[in-house]
């Protein structure tokens, strides 16, 4: 039987990582409907990456990039130049798609059509739940993603904090609205990004889903996460482990950028003291408590 096809464009990003970007490419191509598109960019691997992949998967579209444009650089590249669907599904090459999972993102942003960005549940690849997405920064919040002194609350009253990253969750039925979808597997209206405007690309990695969010929701457009068919997201998979320093580095790095750029007075300053003051301290009982 023939698998339905839905009017999607996915762009899975590559650096160094064929071999997963292989299964993320597999999980694709064994769902229980098909993309219109698949897009592979890749960052300048300089390690045969296209040609690995197109030896399994002839029918993906591949795009080499002379350079590493980062994640919103090469994302913005394939939307700008390949992109040929009304949805752009922009996931990671660590992820692996449940069998549902793309009909399920398609059937309901098509039904809400105040919705401009929706993503799916995430589970480690033990299935444990991940989080989704999350809140954008404040003072409170950036304290606590510095120093996750939350993980020593209760689960009830964690859930009910307006982190940065929400703690994992069961996602509801009805779905659920949050400031911004985690970019692992973000599904986003191509309409969206004629409106606002492509991904900001001063953000090399991290807080470019946060910032194209951002700018969506002021042109009301709503991000919600749904209870689908999950997604298993490796975490930084371009990294040796999650709490690789280089990555819990980028991340603040990016976070700054993002507070630059949307928000004045109190508040900026604040922000910008606790990354600058604490976030040196913050990486290094990261790295040795794996928090």
């Amino acid at each position: 039987m023939d698998k339905k096809i839905i009017p999607v464009s996915i762009i899975i990003g590559t650096y160094k990582t064929k071999d997963v970007a292989l299964k993320a490419l597999g999980a694709i191509f064994a769902g229980a409907s098909l993309p219109k598109q698949v897009i592979v960019i890749d960052n300048n691997s300089g390690d045969g990456t296209i040609e690995f992949l197109r030896n399994f998967f002839p029918q993906v579209t591949y795009v080499q990039n002379v350079t590493n444009l980062g994640c919103a650089g090469s994302n913005n590249r394939a939307i700008r130049e390949f992109v040929t669907e009304p949805y752009v599904w922009i996931l990671g090459s660590d992820t692996e798609i449940g069998a549902h999972s793309l009909e399920q993102l398609y059937e309901y942003i098509e039904s809400h059509p105040e919705v401009g960005v929706v993503g799916p549940q995430l589970v480690y690849p033990n299935r444990s739940l991940q989080s989704v997405g999350g809140y954008f920064p404040t003072p409170l919040n950036v304290f606590l993603y510095l120093f996750p002194i939350t993980k020593l609350l209760p689960i009830a009253i964690r859930r009910k904090i307006k982190q940065i990253g929400i703690s994992p969750q069961p996602i509801p039925e009805s779905g659920l609205e949050l400031d911004y979808v985690t970019g692992a597997a973000m599904l986003i209206r191509k309409k969206g990004f004629d409106q606002v405007g492509l991904m900001a690309d001063d953000f090399y990695m991290y807080f470019e889903d946060t910032d194209i969010c951002l700018r969506l929701g002021r042109a009301g457009w709503k991000s919600v996460v749904i209870n689908s068919d999950p997604v298993m997201h490796i975490y930084g998979g371009s990294f040796k482990t999650r709490y690789d320093k280089r990555r819990l580095k980028l991340t603040l790095d990016s976070m700054a950028i993002f507070i630059k750029k949307h928000y004045s007075g109190w508040k900026r300053h604040s922000m910008l003291a606790e990354i600058r003051l604490l976030g040196p301290l913050s990486l290094l009982v990261k790295q040795l408590k794996n928090i």
